[in-house]
């Protein structure tokens, strides 16, 4: 079992990138559980609400076109991902 460390060693500046790469990834799989007919009309009235906010913050943050920003968010996506594959 993998043992969860504390968050307290953690920046609030570490937690917005982390939120700002996993976030996305997050809408990706609402986006696809919706076009594959998983949620009923309530959970996806309120699944499409949430991915628009998804949307419009991670639109906000790349606004400044920070490449570094840019580069961050798609290592953290995609280490994210992995992570998601080899453990569910």
């Amino acid at each position: 079992m993998m043992e969860i460390q504390s968050d307290t060693a953690m920046t609030k500046e570490q937690k917005l990138l982390a939120l700002c790469g996993v976030l996305p990834v997050l809408g990706d799989f609402i986006e696809d559980l919706n076009d594959q007919g998983v949620f009923k009309r309530v959970i996806k009235q309120k699944a499409n609400m949430l991915l628009q906010e998804i949307q419009r913050v991670d639109a906000a943050i790349l606004e400044g076109g920070n490449m570094d920003i840019f580069q961050q968010q798609i290592e953290i996506q995609q280490s994210f991902r992995q992570w998601v594959e080899q453990n569910f």
